[in-house]
């Protein structure tokens, strides 16, 4: 699915955006939570959850730190929804692969390198294009060093 929509208007509406008061907002409520247990846990999305966690693959999808946007999953309840869209913020199903524009992507993400990979099927590069050499290396060692804003996953960008 595409999320550069969206990503885009949360961008545009960053400076209306208090995290810190959204997520005390949605932890008031009794059966919600917003932020993540573990202390090696993202930063920029925190899980919206159930006050008890049953599963982390229940959760109910994530809010970005930075932008007004979160993204659900299936098992988010039309309550959580109403009250993000209460607090303004932007939200829509996380759907699997994702894809995004890359000069938008990037204002999301700190590192690695955000590029599309489909420059290859262009021939829109050189030799010496490091963005080549990225997936070169990727091609020999079978890891990935970089977010491909055509082909992602939520695991990439938190």
């Amino acid at each position: 699915m595409d999320y550069t929509g969206i990503f885009t208007k949360a961008i545009e509406n960053k400076s209306s955006y208090d995290f810190e008061t959204v997520r005390k907002d949605i932890n008031s409520h009794s059966s919600f939570y917003c932020g993540d247990w573990d202390a090696w846990a993202d930063i920029h999305w925190y899980r919206l959850t159930p006050e008890r966690v049953v599963s982390y693959d229940k959760c109910y999808g994530f809010l970005c730190a930075e932008y007004p946007v979160a993204l659900l999953t299936e098992y988010c309840p039309q309550e959580l929804k109403s009250l993000l869209d209460e607090l303004r913020i932007l939200n829509t199903i996380l759907e699997e692969p994702m894809s995004c524009d890359e000069n938008i992507l990037r204002q999301y993400i700190r590192y690695p390198m955000v590029f599309d990979e489909t420059f290859i099927d262009k021939c829109d590069y050189s030799c010496d294009d490091e963005r080549f050499a990225m997936v070169l290396k990727r091609l020999e060692t079978g890891k990935k060093y970089y977010i491909d804003s055509s082909c992602f996953m939520m695991d990439e960008i938190r």
